[in-house]
């Protein structure tokens, strides 16, 4: 089995439960526009693109001018209530921390917003993993490797001695541009039997396994 001395983490659906106060934000902002609310499985499926990408995914009508709008009403809100209803995935801050005691460089890296992605590492995340990184206007987003790339570079590491875990057809495609190898897992945003016919390096259904990979 491969050596990995660096574990990448996506943020939603990887190592945190965002999906309530996603969706409900989500309705905040489309109610105050008058626009359809798409339900909680409708947003889990739109997930993975960062904020432009799901305001696009979820409101496909709307002039571009007016999704640009909506991404930073979306922004605005979402980062004001995004601790209501999020928790970290079951073992994840156990699995975490077993993996800094092994000597694991760690990092988070989402297509999220870094005002909520930072928001969300001081209440979660401090102490487990060394940053999280998020979106920003000097980085292209997920699935361009250029996040990874920064991660990498911050903890002195490189791709062919990491790993990236994540969720999505999103975090796999990332991982194929970064060089990297990838776990998917099974709790996140994509049903399981969508996330095998990926190819996977290694596909989880708990935070448990990744002692057994890693």
């Amino acid at each position: 089995m491969k050596k990995y001395k660096t574990v990448l983490f996506d943020m939603d659906g990887t190592v945190l439960d965002t999906l309530d106060e996603l969706t409900n934000s989500l309705a905040a902002v489309f109610k105050m526009n008058n626009l359809p609310v798409l339900d909680r499985e409708s947003v889990r499926a739109r997930l993975g693109y960062g904020y432009a990408g799901l305001i696009a995914r979820s409101a496909p009508q709307t002039a571009k001018e007016d999704r640009a709008r909506l991404v930073n009403e979306f922004k605005e809100y979402y980062g004001a209530h995004c601790r209501g209803t999020t928790f970290p995935y079951t073992h994840i801050p156990a699995a975490l921390r077993r993996l800094r005691e092994k000597g694991y460089r760690t990092a988070i890296v989402s297509n999220k917003g870094q005002a909520a992605v930072s928001a969300l590492h001081d209440e979660f995340f401090t102490g487990l993993v060394s940053f999280s990184l998020g979106e920003t206007p000097d980085l292209p987003k997920k699935p361009c490797p250029d996040m990874l790339y920064e991660a990498l570079h911050r903890l002195n590491s490189t791709p062919d001695e990491a790993i990236y875990v994540g969720d999505s057809e999103v975090d796999k495609k990332t991982a194929d541009n970064a060089g990297m190898d990838v776990i998917l897992v099974s709790w996140g945003f994509r049903d399981k039997s969508f996330l095998q016919r990926l190819n996977p390096a290694y596909l989880i259904d708990t935070a448990d396994e990744l002692n057994r990979i890693l």
